[in-house]
């Protein structure tokens, strides 16, 4: 570990603490923007991580992980001390921050591909009816459960929260551009002539279903 990354361990606490206070605020006026903001920071992150050595960055993440980790837990055990520590008066608490907690967890499993495939399944034969693809994802979410199962809880919330976001963007998008969905998933290439982007009017009902349900995303693992 070089001394230089050392002398960043201040500036990356007060980075994450920043974040944090952003995830309170925007938790209280709109969930999506506060989901959107966990995104933002992780791609942020990946960013200044290219611009170290390997060996720099695997410190670099590591660091940043293990503070998340430790404002997430902050979160679900004790939030008026976090918010109280962090000097933000208002914003989100309770169901309204947990499920963010969930995200800021680092997890160890990243079940996210395996969606994926049975996705590119489920497009491939056809989605079937309604009754069959709620029977079909119900066994498939069980199955993913169960490979998480012997995980630490907060662990366990946190790969299954962004399960179901994505899993949610994608019900959103079979609805709305089912071929835009098999594009981005590699089972179909559209012709140059069609359009690969959903129209601003799909886009905004994508946003909206991935959103609508945030209050009930923690109560579904507890």
């Amino acid at each position: 570990m070089t001394e230089d990354l050392e002398a960043k361990s201040d500036e990356l606490r007060e980075m994450v603490e920043n974040h944090w206070r952003n995830l309170i605020r925007l938790s209280g006026l709109n969930p999506q923007m506060a989901g959107e903001e966990v995104f933002r920071f992780e791609a942020m992150i990946d960013q200044m991580a290219l611009t170290y050595t390997p060996v720099q960055a695997a410190w670099f993440r590591s660091t940043v992980l293990a503070l998340r980790a430790r404002y997430a837990d902050w979160e679900r055990t004790d939030p008026d001390a976090l918010r109280q520590a962090l000097k933000v008066t208002g914003g989100g608490k309770g169901t309204a921050t947990a499920w963010l907690a969930n995200l800021e967890t680092p997890a160890s499993i990243d079940l996210r591909d395996q969606l994926d495939t049975f996705w590119r399944e489920i497009l491939v034969t056809g989605i079937p009816n309604p009754k069959t693809f709620e029977a079909r994802s119900a066994q498939f979410i069980g199955k993913l459960q169960a490979q998480v199962a012997r995980l630490p809880q907060p662990e366990q919330d946190g790969i299954l929260t962004r399960l179901i976001l994505r899993n949610s963007e994608y019900i959103a998008l079979a609805q709305k551009d089912r071929e835009v969905l098999k594009a981005q998933l590699g089972v179909f290439v559209p012709s140059p002539s069609v359009s690969t982007a959903p129209s601003a009017i799909a886009e905004t009902a994508v946003r909206a279903t991935i959103w609508y349900s945030i209050g009930a995303l923690v109560r579904a693992f507890r």
